[in-house]
Order: structure tokens, then C-alpha cells, then sequence
């Protein structure tokens, strides 16, 4: 009978350092990237509901014409200090509408444009212009 030494045996395997390194970098990895994904994603949210409020713009004229009704654009949602505007617009939390002048959205559908400027919390803002006669909203 053949004695055998460890030699000819081929090890298969990791060692313990060896783990405990990959999950070291995979863990330094994943701290790195969370963060900015929590970022990405409020990114994609902000942009999506600008998109919403940008139809609702766009079919604020619509609206009128439906509801028979003028609706004046100037700042939405109204400060405590200003009163308060119907108007058909259900903004997401933490936006803002404001009109460099009223603009009028009239009982036939049209209105006299204007530009103003999309408010995001305190950090971002968009200025857009709504075209007459049917006011399309354009960034």
C-alpha cells in the first residue's frame, strides 16, 4: 500500500481571510452606492411629478371650458397671505406654482399664456411657458 502525503492532495476552497476580505469590499461596495440610490430615486419621483403637473397645465383650459368656469393662475397653492385660488390643480407635496403675471384661463377654452415657475421644496425650480391660445406647457 501506497503512504499518501497532503502534497498530492489538491486543496479546494477559500480561506477564512480570504472571505472575510470579499465581504469587507462588498460591504464598503454597498455603503457607497445606497445612498445614491435613495438620491436616483427622488430624482425620478421629482420628475415624474413634473411631468403630472405640467399636464395639469396643459388642461387647465380644458377645464375651464368644461366646468364653464375662468380660473386666474397666479400663485398655487396661495400663501397665508394671499387668498385662496379654485382652481382644478392637485399638486404633489412639496411643489409650488408661481405666475410672473395672472395668467386667465377662460370658459371657451383659451387663455391669455404666460410664464411662471414650478417650485420643488426649496432646492429646484423650473421656469415654463404656457403658449396661447390653449396654454401647452414648454419647459
Amino acid at each position: 500500500m501506497k503512504h499518501l502525503s497532503v502534497n498530492h492532495f489538491k486543496v479546494m476552497g477559500f480561506t477564512l481571510l480570504e472571505l472575510l476580505l470579499v465581504l469587507l469590499l462588498i460591504g464598503l461596495l454597498a455603503g457607497m452606492t445606497l445612498p445614491r440610490l435613495s438620491n436616483l430615486y427622488d430624482t425620478f419621483r421629482a420628475a415624474s411629478e413634473r411631468e403630472d403637473i405640467l399636464i395639469q397645465l396643459g388642461g387647465l383650459g380644458y377645464k375651464a371650458y368644461q366646468q364653464g368656469k375662468v380660473f386666474t393662475l397666479t400663485t398655487f397653492p396661495a400663501t397665508a397671505e394671499e387668498k385662496p385660488v379654485e382652481l382644478p390643480l392637485n399638486l404633489p407635496t412639496g411643489w409650488r406654482v408661481v405666475a410672473e403675471s395672472p395668467i386667465i384661463f377662460r370658459e371657451n377654452g383659451a387663455c391669455n399664456g404666460g410664464k411662471l415657475t414650478l417650485f420643488y421644496q426649496e432646492n429646484l425650480s423650473y421656469k415654463l411657458e404656457l403658449r396661447p391660445p390653449f396654454c401647452q406647457a414648454h419647459l
